[in-house]
């Protein structure tokens, strides 16, 4: 029994799911909108304070939004690591904050040249990293949790450039899981 209780601080697995949009700006003039999936381990799961690190893959599409661009979808594996601190006893809200590394997997690109669609397919390696914050709940349904967490990420590199436009891997994110 001993060694079950240890188990669970040390190893608590959390699975989501979750939809993404693009937080408009001025500067960031394209349309972004996705999906992701990811499993992270709560470390010292049982304290206040929580260690979350995971693997998650996310995708986003980009519509055009000027004539001469182009619509495109990126796939990113992404690593979080994130802090969490819960308040309550039974419900928990939480807040995280934290940092991410995501390098562009793929990346599949459709446009028009000369009247002509082209699309093009091609494998990069063109790292994205940045901040994320977020809050959430953890709701206990008998021996598992029901998690809900708006977070939004914050991307530090410019993933399309032109010579009037700067693009960061910035969004919002609601997500939805459950942790064993």
């Amino acid at each position: 029994m001993f060694a079950q209780e240890s188990q669970k601080k040390h190893f608590s697995p959390e699975f989501k799911v979750s939809f993404h949009i693009r937080n408009g700006g001025l500067m960031q003039v394209q349309d972004l909108f996705g999906f992701g999936v990811g499993i992270s381990n709560a470390f010292f799961n049982q304290k206040r304070c929580n260690l979350i690190v995971g693997l998650e893959y996310n995708g986003l599409f980009r519509q055009p939004s000027f004539a001469q661009e182009f619509e495109s979808f990126y796939n990113f594996i992404g690593i979080p690591v994130n802090v969490r601190v819960n308040f309550g006893k039974k419900v928990k809200f939480f807040i995280e904050a934290g940092a991410f590394f995501e390098p562009v997997v793929f990346e599949k690109r459709k446009f028009t040249e000369k009247g002509t669609i082209i699309e093009r397919e091609t494998i990069v390696y063109k790292p994205d990293f940045g901040i994320s914050g977020g809050v959430g709940l953890r709701i206990p349904v008998k021996k598992y949790e029901i998690l809900i967490k708006s977070d939004y990420k914050w991307g530090l590199r410019s993933t399309f450039d032109r010579s009037f436009i700067a693009s960061y891997n910035q969004y919002w994110r609601l997500a939805v899981g459950f942790k064993i």
